[in-house]
């Protein structure tokens, strides 16, 4: 294994671990300490990759930023209803991270990959800036609820139940 496949591994142990301990235990409560030992990496393999717990899960959220953003890149930005399946799905897809996340105090995590995410843009005119601000903090209030509730409803169903309100 090359350098590259261990820091990989490495990673990708202190983030498993660190999403199952936050099933069990409040995040506050888990310490580097701990984590690495369950992880069974280095503290200094820890603190070669992060300085904080809160960066191990950031790190995951902006990579499913980009993997939703590469998903969309060839979508429509006015096709509102294909927008939100796709981000729907994909938030359904990864149900686990998401819902750990909320159970442990982490919306603000949330809220900033998925207003992040909308498509607001500096060189839009004000009007479309404004729509687009206000139709990501929507889609942020309704996935809050949807992981609140357990994400139980298909991206269908949700949108079935938006279209017939």
């Amino acid at each position: 294994m090359n350098n590259q496949e261990k820091n990989t591994y490495v990673r990708n142990q202190i983030l498993t671990t660190l999403l199952e301990m936050m099933k069990t235990e409040s995040f506050n409560s888990i310490t580097i300490s701990d984590l690495v030992a369950k992880a069974e990496v280095g503290r200094a393999s820890f603190y070669r990759n992060y300085r904080t717990k809160e960066d191990v899960l950031r790190e995951e959220a902006e990579r499913l930023k980009k993997e939703l953003k590469t998903i969309r890149k060839n979508d429509n930005p006015y096709d509102v209803r294909l927008i939100l399946i796709r981000t729907l799905d994909f938030y359904k897809l990864h149900t686990d991270f998401y819902i750990t996340l909320y159970n442990s105090g982490l919306k603000q995590m949330i809220q900033d990959s998925i207003v992040d995410e909308s498509l607001i843009s500096d060189n839009q005119p004000a009007p479309l800036a404004y729509t687009a601000s206000a139709f990501s903090y929507l889609i942020y209030g309704w996935i809050i609820e949807w992981i609140r509730r357990g994400m139980k409803e298909t991206s269908d169903e949700l949108i079935a139940m938006f279209e017939n309100s």
